[in-house]
């Protein structure tokens, strides 16, 4: 999609931040590959120079590509700097570079805080949160399903967004500059059944990693509760110790 929204609803800047920002995650930048240039993007999005300029800052500020003498700018990285994905990573065993990445909205909405993310979000019990459960795919295959909690009057806006296409990480340090210090988890070895196995059209009994994690806010409050289930033959884990 190449047409921007010129309503005046949301600025053109962002939206061509994320145009090329869903390039990028779905391997139509690899690493190492560079974005059309400015000249490119004026021509291609109908944009000014300004316009086209400041997007590719904010692609650079937030850690995706970098400036090269005599190539370009080039793609340096598929994940957002402020990500909390440097306390622990997970790693494709299968480079979705490969195939076309999606994600597909399974819920979306608000319901009552469950037990265990109002205990997670230190929460009054009952209190309304927003709940997104997307399954991830490469191609017609899903990789794993993600189920991210946040306390609805911190983020209001997320609710009138589509996060089957727009980054949930992005949009959140855009829309309320939300700045991550750290993350806790816990990782679980478990098998699939029900309606978990057929989300990732897998047989019941197929093993599993579930994780799930509080993300804190500089402020030191738990800010996300994820619920995150990963097929095991498709991802390895890797955690980084600092000593």
């Amino acid at each position: 999609m190449t047409s921007l929204d010129f309503s005046g609803r949301e600025q053109l800047y962002y939206q061509l931040y994320d145009r090329l920002f869903q390039k990028i995650i779905n391997g139509t930048y690899a690493i190492g590959e560079c974005i059309p240039s400015e000249s490119e993007l004026m021509k291609t999005y109908q944009v000014s120079r300004a316009t086209a300029r400041r997007s590719m800052e904010m692609l650079a500020n937030d850690g995706f590509v970098k400036k090269q003498r005599g190539l370009g700018t080039v793609v340096i990285s598929t994940h957002p700097k402020h990500s909390p994905q440097n306390v622990a990573k997970y790693t494709r065993k299968k480079r979705l570079e490969d195939v076309i990445a999606k994600k597909k909205v399974i819920e979306f909405g608000v319901i009552r805080a469950p037990i265990d993310v109002s205990e997670a979000l230190k929460l009054k019990p009952d209190t309304e949160v927003i709940c997104l459960n997307r399954v991830r795919y490469g191609d017609t295959e899903p990789y794993y399903l993600e189920i991210n909690y946040f306390e609805k009057d911190y983020v209001p806006e997320m609710l009138n967004r589509n996060f089957s296409e727009e980054s949930l990480r992005v949009f959140l340090d855009k829309t309320y500059n939300i700045q991550w210090s750290y993350a806790s988890q816990q990782i679980f070895s478990i098998v699939a059944a029900g309606a978990l196995a057929d989300l990732l059209k897998v047989e019941a009994g197929t093993p599993l990693l579930h994780i799930k994690r509080i993300s804190y806010d500089v402020k030191d409050i738990p800010r996300e509760y994820v619920d995150s289930y990963y097929l095991a033959d498709k991802y390895h884990l890797e955690i980084e110790l600092t000593i």
